[in-house]
This record gives structure tokens, C-alpha cells and sequence, in this order.
């Protein structure tokens, strides 16, 4: 398709042999580039103007499914390796509460400031100054929160499995659609915020925040479903001590 375009160019400069054809040469062949030009552009891969258009985006809760429930079966069906109610389980109780009640915080922070007009405006301050991306810092708490809360070892390390799979795939995808939209401005921000890690160091207050309520009633509905896993949990190690519960192997 470039050579079609550069001989175009070379027969616009050179314009046809005989004398008096050379006007009409160059304007045949002026519409000639045109219509390359144009098939060129109809060719192209369609840009992508939403998070939504990313096929990896659409179907993340794939890579979630794929590496949280192969583990969570195994647990299910293993024999528990803690005493409920040692030094330790109450340990990984305490770490999974903090994880829980950050999950949470996270969220409705971040809804605060992004609710409604994701993909619409570049939000730099709050929680988006000190990661570029809080909502899944916040999922990403809540996985791990449920790992401790079953005492689990091996979910522990699946849960990080799939939020670096997250990481890689998805959150990219993501960001990669945020840098077509705002460009330079969002390149500037990428520069300076980490994209997962929080830096508490970069913390920077927004002047006034506009509270769209629908966005935040949205996610407190998405909050009250999730405050339910911790008791559904609980309930489930109750069971798993019985002594008819199938314990088929031990995993910690």
C-alpha cells in the first residue's frame, strides 16, 4: 500500500509525458492517492475508544475464575491444618479482617472520585495519587482477605498468582485505552504514581469533590453483597471441622 502511494507521488511530480496533458495527469492521479489513502484507513484496525472494546477487559473475570476455583475446590475438599482458635488462625483472622476493611475503604474512596465518569476524566488526586489504579488494589485486598480468613496458605499464593495476571494482562489493557483518551496528560501521571503499590508519600487531597450518589449507591449494593463472603466463610470452616465433611487430603 505505500509503494501504491509513492508512485502516486512520483506521477503527481512528474505529471504526464505530452505537453498539454500534464494537468489532467496530475488530477487524475491526485484522486488516484485519494482513493488509496482512503482504502488504507478502511484497513485499519478500528482504534479502541473504551475499556470496554478490550476483549481482555470484558472477559477478566476468566483469569480470576481460572486461578481462584481450582484452588478453592481443593480447599474445600482438604482436611483444615489449623486449630481454630490458636495464636496462628487468630493471627490470619486479624490480617484478613485489615485486608477486608481495606478492600472496602478502597472502593468507596475511590467511587467518590471516579464514580460515573470513568474514561471520561483523568482523576489524579485522593486515592488516584497514590496508585493509578485503587479499585483493583481494593479487589485485590478483598481475594486475599478471604485467603486468610480460610487459613489458607495456598489460596494466599493463587490470589497473588491472579492478581499478577490482572496486573499484566487487564489493568494494562486499561491503560492503555486511559493513554489514547488523555494522551500526554495521562503519560505525565503514569511517570509519576505507581501503577498498583500505594506510595502514601504522593498523597494529594482534591480541592472539592462532586459525589455522583448512583455511582456510590451502586457500589455500597456491590459492598453489602461482599460483606456477606466473611460470614459465608466462617460458616464454611464450621462445617469443614465436622467429622462427615469429606477431608480427602491436607493443604494448608
Amino acid at each position: 500500500m505505500r509503494t501504491e502511494i509513492l508512485l502516486c507521488l512520483l506521477r503527481v511530480s512528474l505529471g504526464d509525458a505530452a505537453p498539454g496533458g500534464i494537468l489532467i495527469g496530475r488530477r487524475s492521479v491526485r484522486s488516484e492517492a485519494q482513493e488509496v489513502v482512503r482504502r488504507m484507513a478502511s484497513q485499519a484496525p478500528p482504534a479502541i475508544k473504551s475499556v470496554t472494546d478490550s476483549w481482555t477487559f470484558t472477559h477478566r473475570s476468566w483469569i480470576g475464575a481460572a486461578f481462584l476455583v481450582p484452588a478453592g475446590v481443593a480447599i474445600m475438599l482438604s482436611k483444615p491444618w489449623l486449630n481454630e482458635g490458636a495464636p496462628l488462625a487468630l493471627t490470619f483472622d486479624f490480617v484478613g479482617w485489615i485486608l477486608f476493611l481495606a478492600y472496602v475503604s478502597l472502593r468507596l474512596w475511590s467511587t467518590l472520585y471516579v464514580g460515573g465518569v470513568k474514561d471520561k476524566i483523568l482523576q489524579t488526586s485522593g486515592p488516584y495519587s497514590i496508585t493509578r489504579n485503587p479499585l483493583y488494589v481494593g479487589g485485590f485486598c478483598f481475594a486475599l482477605s478471604i485467603a486468610f480468613f480460610l487459613k489458607s496458605v495456598s489460596l494466599v499464593i493463587f490470589a497473588l498468582l491472579a492478581a499478577f495476571a490482572y496486573v499484566r494482562w487487564v489493568v494494562a489493557a486499561e491503560e492503555e485505552v486511559l493513554e489514547s483518551l488523555f494522551g500526554e496528560s495521562y503519560r505525565e501521571y503514569k511517570r509519576q504514581v505507581p501503577r498498583v503499590i500505594p506510595d502514601l508519600s504522593l498523597y494529594r487531597a482534591a480541592p472539592t469533590v462532586e459525589v455522583r450518589l448512583r455511582a456510590l449507591r451502586t457500589e455500597a449494593q456491590r459492598l453489602w453483597t461482599a460483606a456477606l463472603t466473611p460470614f459465608l466463610v466462617f460458616c464454611f470452616l464450621h462445617f469443614r471441622n465436622a467429622t462427615w465433611w469429606p477431608h480427602w487430603f491436607t493443604l494448608p
